[in-house]
């Protein structure tokens, strides 16, 4: 599968949506584990949509 620019518009404003943010109790940017779940998503079938809602799930 291809991912087209909707991705990468998805993920810089999920990026700037969570800027300065970090894991609880981390360094670690908060940033990562949205691409983890979006990760995960396409790594089990998940289309292209579905991997853009796991960059965005905590931008509500």
């Amino acid at each position: 599968m291809t991912l087209t620019d909707r991705y990468a518009e998805a993920l810089v404003f999920a990026r700037e949506a969570h800027s300065g943010h970090v894991r609880k109790g981390t360094a670690i940017p908060y940033v990562s584990h949205l691409l983890a779940v979006s990760g995960l998503v396409l790594e089990h079938g998940g289309d292209e949509d579905q991997a853009i809602a796991g960059l965005l799930h905590d931008c509500v």
